[in-house]
């Protein structure tokens, strides 16, 4: 079964760049540098937790990035995705706070967004004190349920159909199979008008489709009938629109290979770019060649 919390971690791996946009388009604007791309330490956060709690699985990531200034060698960023509540959920946004500060030796900023149901938990900050000593670590959060669905669109950003998802499933007159299948149909025609990549309405259908369950499961065969429909003519492109992706892709080419030659510039390994990346081993090895030669 694919949880929220997976959910939550593929859709934001796979639209980072948006969801920065989205949610911190200061940072995002300002401050990331995506020529130099950025990497995601899932598997790096994990080893810091405690042994014992390590089985319980969060919607968190840990993301590398570079600054435009140059000040720092990078920047970490730490997302939670938080749909319980839990009394204990400032002090562990604490303990990760001074776990990777104290792993890297790098500034480390962070994010959180609630999608719980509850509107009197929202942790800001964890503040611990003795005598005259006193420590206060605050953070920036996002409550879903306390925003209304026309607060949720950031024009031609993609997560804001991902935000409207989560929002719908927080609705729980929403939640029956027919006004489940209204609302998701809806979206998936927001989506097919809106001419995003091919990539990215792929990740999102995935999301609508699966982020809340049909009470019966042949309701998910309507669902990606109703998909098919909308989603199938942008399959089916003409000559036109064919060579109008053609030049889309080839310039995508080239600005991956911008960064990559960025990347090999700041040492990163063949095997890290392509972890960043997600393009072929071949590709990066024999841009690495190329690179190089212009050394």
């Amino acid at each position: 079964m694919i949880t929220q919390d997976r959910l939550w971690k593929g859709i934001i791996e796979d639209l980072f760049a948006d969801f920065l946009h989205y949610f911190r388009p200061h940072l995002a604007q300002n401050e990331v540098d995506f020529s130099k791309g950025f990497e995601f330490m899932d598997k790096d956060l994990d080893i810091l937790l405690p042994e014992s709690e390590r089985s319980l699985r969060h919607a968190d990531k840990l993301v590398k990035f570079y600054t435009k200034t140059g000040g720092y060698k990078f920047v970490l960023l730490h997302i939670e995705v938080q749909g319980y509540k839990d009394p204990h959920f400032a002090e562990r946004m604490f303990e990760y706070y001074y776990r990777i500060r104290d792993k890297w030796k790098v500034p480390v900023c962070a994010f959180v967004l609630y999608t719980n149901q509850e509107t009197d938990f929202q942790p800001l900050a964890y503040t611990e004190s003795f005598d005259d000593t006193k420590i206060t670590y605050e953070f920036p959060v996002f409550k879903l349920i306390e925003k209304q669905e026309q607060d949720l669109e950031v024009l031609g950003n993609p997560f804001s159909i991902v935000m409207k998802v989560a929002y719908k499933a927080l609705q729980k007159q929403l939640l029956s199979d027919d006004k489940q299948l209204i609302w998701k149909v809806e979206l998936v025609k927001e989506l097919s008008a809106a001419g995003f990549s091919m990539d990215k309405v792929r990740n999102i259908l995935d999301f609508i489709r699966l982020y809340v369950s049909f009470a019966v499961p042949t309701n998910t065969q309507n669902l990606d009938q109703k998909i098919d429909q909308f989603i199938k003519p942008l399959k089916n492109m003409g000559l036109q629109e064919l060579i109008k992706e053609a030049y889309i892709e080839e310039g995508e080419v080239k600005s991956d290979k911008k960064n990559a030659f960025g990347m090999f510039a700041e040492g990163l390994s063949v095997d890290a770019i392509v972890r960043i990346t997600k393009l072929p081993l071949e590709t990066i090895a024999e841009w690495k060649k190329e690179w190089e030669k212009t050394k």
